[in-house]
């Protein structure tokens, strides 16, 4: 009896924590699509708007949202992709837009066989219906942040330490927004010495 105890508890597997994979919010799909108008009627002057950089844009604005608020833009799921985080539901939503004469792609060749394959907005966005200011600010500043980089550069951006706990294809949870890339300082060193020293998380 006593042996079987002791081997439930070693098989035992730790309870996995609940991430943040999707938050329900009022107007769901539609608010990517208000977004994605938003974002590309913002970026048409700009150098460089790719679909990575579009792609870029809506990630950092809703996982910026989540770590100072604990609530997205969007309230999508993400993936982790080869060029960095995207939404599940990109692609299916970008073809219905384009059916729907809603945005069309303008391709752009920048040499050497490179064609950026630009989203236009043909539309208004109608952001009074779905988004606050404050929701708004997040987006604002993440066009900002990513105005002039390549589409490149905005992917190898986006491969911090979120990404690569990831691999292809795994879903990227908001809670991951809560992840730094900055140096811990020494003082934080010290405090993470003290904790593991206190709780007795040392190896043999």
């Amino acid at each position: 009896m006593k042996k079987d105890r002791i081997n439930q508890q070693v098989t035992m597997k730790p309870r996995a924590p609940n991430l943040t994979l999707k938050v329900s919010l009022h107007g769901e799909q539609a608010r990517v699509r208000e977004l994605i108008l938003y974002v590309s009627k913002s970026c048409q002057t700009a150098r460089y708007f790719g679909a990575v950089k579009l792609n870029k844009i809506l990630w950092k604005a809703d996982f910026d949202s989540f770590a100072a608020r604990q609530l997205p833009i969007t309230g999508r799921e993400y993936r982790r992709r080869y060029f960095g985080p995207a939404l599940l539901e990109m692609l299916p939503i970008h073809k219905d837009m384009l059916r729907e004469g809603l945005i069309e792609i303008e391709q752009r060749s920048y040499g050497n066989g490179f064609i950026e394959k630009r989203t236009v907005a043909l539309v208004e966005p109608n952001l009074d219906k779905y988004f606050t200011a404050t929701d708004m600010s997040f987006v604002d500043r993440s066009i900002r942040h990513y105005w002039e980089l390549t589409g490149t550069e905005a992917s190898d951006e986006s491969h911090g330490a979120a990404w690569r706990t990831r691999r292809d294809n795994d879903p990227m949870p908001y809670d991951l927004a809560l992840f730094s890339d900055e140096p811990l300082s020494l003082e934080k060193h010290l405090k993470i010495e003290d904790l593991i020293y206190e709780k007795g998380w040392i190896s043999a």
